[in-house]
């Protein structure tokens, strides 16, 4: 009876001894050595620095997006600018819609056919109807064109022109149309004094650019 309890025992022990044995093995394999936990360490602070190193290589990069595109707007907004400056210096061809006009003597006698002082009342007319372009037998009409008589002609940006007058403007076609056949108005007197214009509305008006002008005596003051 005894010897059956100390093999128990005996037994008992083996077990318990196997059981550390297998516990201390699992845990070798668990718990890193002291060298792999610093490696792991250096693996860790390394991969943050990389990470703080592309962020801040992320925005500098966003940094000179924005600064491009801030340039790419502000250069977009000066070539517009540029291009309303030129069409209203007359400087471009322009197209938009408008009317056309053919102003010619018709019947009328010498004292009632058309003059410089005619051309002049009707730039003037369309101008104040909010012609943003306007043109007399091609010729551009700017804020440096002149209209003056000559002899049997009349000289616009230096070229000799007669009767009839093709004008073009570009502006809403109504309110150009209006401004001429309003009562009493360039129309009517051209009725009564026998001499023709005919006004037709476009939807689509092509007006060339002015001759080129030569400065060669101003220049742009300095602050």
């Amino acid at each position: 009876m005894q010897l059956r309890s100390g093999r128990v025992a005996v037994g008992f022990a083996a077990l318990l001894l196997g059981v550390m044995i297998a516990m201390q093995f699992r845990l070798q394999r668990i718990v890193p050595p002291p060298t792999a936990t610093d490696q792991l360490l250096a693996l860790l602070k390394s991969s943050d620095q990389k990470r703080a190193q592309l962020t801040a290589e992320v925005a500098h990069l966003n940094a000179l997006l924005n600064q491009k595109l801030t340039q790419a707007a502000a250069a977009q907004r000066l070539s517009q600018q540029l291009v309303q400056a030129e069409m209203l210096a007359g400087t471009i061809p322009v197209q938009g819609p408008g009317i056309t006009v053919i102003w010619s003597n018709g019947q009328a006698p010498s004292a009632y056919q058309l003059t410089d002082i005619d051309l002049l009342l009707l730039v003037n007319e369309l101008r104040a109807a909010g012609a943003q372009a306007i043109a007399i037998n091609g010729q551009r009409i700017t804020a440096q064109s002149e209209i003056r008589s000559a002899a049997n002609y009349i000289l616009i940006n230096g070229s000799q022109e007669a009767a009839p007058f093709t004008v073009q403007a570009i502006g809403k076609p109504g309110t150009l149309r209006q401004a001429l056949t309003l009562p009493g108005g360039l129309y009517d007197e051209s009725q009564q004094e026998g001499r023709s214009m005919q006004i037709a509305t476009r939807g689509h008006e092509i007006i060339p650019a002015a001759p080129p002008l030569l400065v060669n005596y101003t220049k742009p003051t300095t602050p």
